[in-house]
């Protein structure tokens, strides 16, 4: 007995009786890829499964096309389930392991089996095929499994099982031969469970429970099961601030059904008692129902739809004003940065420079600090095109990819809880894709009431592909239907009102929330007539002047301020140093830079002199800096005062030399200059860096194909390891075999002689010696060069006629003792062309005396 005979069922025999001719419905999917070091994991999982779990088993491994897989046979031997290769439209049926046929792909769509041929010129990843149609197809009712092998394939649909509400395992890196599979589904975070072989066998058969029986709704939950459940709520909020009772049921029941199913609790109240001991196990079940799966610019139509209305709201940006973005539930951070690419192209393309503000929050803080990083898998890029790779990402020596700092620079994580935290203001795009789903009823309005408050009149609201405003669907106009962006339709004034009650009238209806803005509204002095107010104040108590903004533009004249400024022809400009001449520009630049520096001084500039249409006027000119204390922005006043008229004490008293107006014309001149310098050389770094950017991209193409090489090798090199595997078990069978003929050979006692078709020996067994004088060496000689003891004289002609008919031949022949021998020759038989005879000689002498007496 050998050792892999230990590990094999009892019965070599399969027992069709086990299974059902009629399966009912598939109620439950297991896709499970493998590569290299793949075929012994799949033998120990299969060893450990029993044969009535009710699953479906689809088994991707990665094959070489040029080589015929013997996988059904060798797994065969490790389970009573039918192990065969997958056919083109066969329905699934229960208890079974379909595996990938050679040189295929495989999907499965409405439970039967699609297969295609694989395209050699593309980077094959089967095992994201299967697992992203088994997502599709069953939901949470899907299961992937990844198991030993190498590179990514598998990460893609692990996301998109975890995303669906499925069970995702994957084989532990130090149980695996090669743990590059495994280690880069987990490090997606989207793997439930990281299990040995042995015990993920043990899972699925706990998992196979018909999902009708499993806790799915409060409706369905015992009294005891209902106290568990709050008493886990309780345990959650305490220590992470989060009410999970805002969530569906179903939703909650699955996450908690999988931790109770990995630590092997018995009931949801003993789950619950652990959770009040162990923090550990908390914190991942809490990890579990929060984490998220996205990826940049996941359902690419849907922004490609949010442009247009985004492209207006860019387009009516005043100069100066910021663009305002929440992204709510960002998860990972992929959304936000998506929107940051998104809008810097929209600004770039209406010829602005960006101005964004994006607000990031998620209640997991984990989330945040990944997404805060910055730094991404090659699975999250799955739909960024090569153009924005280059220019929003740096490529990491890891294979990893970092986002640029000038996308993270204008967004900002935090930790906020929509249904608990006061919603920010004045947004224009509020985005909050494919959370809605997992709440109640009641907590969606919350939620939607919440968006409506922060968005800006006409702001745009972006939910999931399905989700809608519910009961405020009338507060919002559908601008697309499909992906679901909505623009707001009423505006909020801007009064200081309670968040909270704002969000409870929006709940009760459009007309509630009117009632509740307009409330104790006092009348009000329109903006124009307040303006005219103004005006005659100014003009009563300012005689003559300017007032200046950061820039030293002219923001408004008083009296006969003008009369001192010159007429400027060509091109406009408002600033001051272009609009005043002569002694008073150098004079009143150099007080404008003393006052900047020393915001609190106010100078006085003695006897400046003006040119004016006479001829020249000295006055006195007052210098001083404005600014509010709830204002960053400061402005100047420039008086023009007559020197005969009494001036009120001043801070400080300047006087500016006078007769260096040459001087400060050379150094204006000089600035000018040094100004031309610097704006040259920004224009050459700029066109450096474009060249460095093209550079980047080369570099980034360069990259991916190399990439792409490494990985088409590793395909490769997987293959024939699987090959090479497969051959293994082979010679593995064929030296038993080869045993067994041996042991068969050299005792019995039958006379065999195995020859050719040119009547060479090929093997013969000990008992033949005793008629032909052979020894071992003499195989390959032909056997009429032997002398036998046979009284027949043509033993040769009828070895010969046997090979050419195919007919045996029987007689009783004699030896030299006298012996009666039963002589048989028989055709070789081979399912080649091979041809040959096989001679066989029993001693029936004792038989035949037997009969005679």
């Amino acid at each position: 007995m050998t050792d892999d005979s230990l590990n094999r069922p009892a019965e070599i025999e399969r027992k069709d009786s086990l299974i059902p001719d009629e399966d009912p419905a598939i109620h439950c999917i297991v896709g499970i890829g493998a590569s290299a070091g793949g075929l012994k994991a799949l033998e120990v999982l299969l060893q450990h499964l029993p044969n009535d779990t009710g699953l479906t088993f689809v088994v991707v491994q990665h094959l070489s096309p040029d080589f015929k897989s013997v996988m059904d046979e060798i797994l065969g031997r490790h389970t009573h389930m039918k192990v065969m290769n997958a056919q083109q439209g066969i329905p699934l049926k229960q208890n079974t392991v379909y595996l990938i046929p050679r040189s295929k792909n495989i999907a499965i769509d409405d439970s039967r089996v699609v297969l295609t041929d694989i395209d050699r010129d593309q980077m094959q990843r089967p095992v994201d095929l299967l697992l992203h149609s088994i997502a599709q197809g069953f939901g949470e009712r899907a299961v992937g499994v990844i198991l030993s092998g190498t590179g990514t394939d598998g990460v893609s649909g692990i996301r998109a099982i975890h995303e669906a509400g499925g069970l995702t395992v994957a084989q532990s890196p130090d149980t695996a031969q090669f743990d590059g599979m495994p280690a880069n589904a987990i490090a997606t975070e989207c793997v439930n469970l990281v299990l040995p072989p042995e015990e993920i066998a043990q899972l699925l058969s706990r998992h196979a429970i018909d999902p009708t029986k499993r806790l799915a709704a409060e409706e369905f939950m015992t009294t005891e099961e209902m106290s568990g459940i709050n008493l886990i709520f309780s345990l959650l909020c305490e220590r992470h601030g989060i009410n999970f009772a805002d969530y569906k049921s179903t939703t909650v029941a699955r996450r908690i059904e999988r931790r109770i199913q990995a630590i092997h609790s018995r009931s949801i109240h003993e789950y619950a008692k652990t959770l009040q001991a162990d923090n550990a196990e908390l914190d991942l079940l809490y990890h579990d129902m929060l984490i998220g799966v996205t990826k940049f610019f996941r359902d690419s139509e849907a922004f490609f739809s949010l442009q247009t209305p985004l492209s207006k709201i860019v387009a009516r940006l005043e100069p100066g004003e910021e663009l305002r973005i929440w992204s709510a539930a960002c998860a990972t951070g992929e959304e936000p940065y998506t929107i940051a690419m998104l809008a810097t192209e929209l600004f770039a393309r209406h010829g602005k420079p960006v101005r964004l503000k994006i607000l990031a929050t998620d209640v997991h803080q984990g989330a945040l600090d990944f997404a805060a990083h910055g730094v991404y898998p090659p699975g999250s890029m799955e739909f960024v095109s090569h153009e924005r790779q280059a220019r929003f990402f740096s490529p990491l020596p890891d294979g990893k990819f970092r986002i640029s700092a000038d996308i993270r620079r204008h967004i900002v994580f935090a930790r906020h809880n929509v249904m608990q935290d006061p919603p920010f203001t004045k947004l224009h795009l509020v985005s909050c894709r494919n959370m809605l789903i997992y709440l109640k009823a009641s907590a969606q309005a919350h939620a939607i009431a919440a968006f409506h408050f922060a968005l800006a009149q006409n702001g745009i609201m972006m939910l999931g592909a399905s989700e809608t405003p519910g009961k405020l669907q009338d507060e919002f106009e559908t601008i697309d239907s499909t992906w679901r962006i909505f623009r707001k339709l009423r505006s909020l004034p801007g009064l200081a009102v309670d968040p909270g009650n704002i969000t409870q009238a929006i709940a009760r209806g459009p007309r509630r929330l009117v009632n509740i803005l307009n409330r104790d509204k006092p009348e009000q002095l329109s903006f124009t007539g307040l303006l005219e107010a103004y005006d005659l104040l100014l003009n009563e108590f300012v005689e003559c002047g300017l007032l200046l903004d950061e820039s030293r533009n002219v923001l408004h004249v008083f009296g006969n301020g003008y009369r001192f400024l010159k007429s400027a022809t060509g091109r406009f400009t408002g600033n001051i140093m272009r609009l005043l001449e002569g002694e008073a520009r150098t004079t009143i630049g150099a007080a404008l830079v003393r006052a900047q520096k020393d915001q609190e001084t106010r100078f006085v500039l003695r006897n400046v002199a003006f040119p004016v249409t006479d001829g020249t006027v000295e006055i006195d000119v007052t210098v001083r800096s404005l600014r509010s204390d709830s204002s960053k922005n400061f402005v100047w006043f420039v008086e023009f005062c007559d020197p005969q008229k009494p001036q009120k004490t001043l801070t400080e008293e300047v006087q500016f030399a006078r007769g260096r107006g040459a001087d400060y014309e050379a150094i204006e001149s000089e600035l000018i200059y040094a100004k031309e310098s610097l704006s040259a050389t920004i224009e050459e770094l700029e066109t450096s860096n474009e060249e460095l950017q093209s550079t980047n991209e080369e570099m980034v193409a360069s990259n991916e194909e190399l990439q792409s090489t490494n990985e088409e090798l590793h395909s490769v090199n997987e293959e024939l390891y699987s090959v090479n595997s497969e051959n293994h078990r082979k010679i593995t069978e064929l030296h038993e075999l080869t045993e067994d003929m041996e042991n068969l050979l050299s005792s019995t006692d039958i006379g065999i002689v195995f020859m050719d078709e040119d009547l060479r020996i090929r093997k013969f067994t000990k008992a033949a010696t005793d008629y032909f004088n052979l020894v071992d060496h003499d195989i390959g000689r032909r056997l009429d060069n032997f002398a036998h003891n046979l009284k027949i004289t043509n033993l040769d002609e009828l070895l010969q006629e046997v090979v050419r008919s195919d007919r045996s031949y029987t007689a009783q022949v004699t030896n030299a003792k006298g012996e009666a021998i039963l002589m048989k020759i028989l055709p070789y038989v081979s399912v080649s062309d091979r041809r040959g005879a096989v001679l066989n000689l029993v001693n029936v002498h004792e038989i035949s005396l037997g009969q005679t007496n």
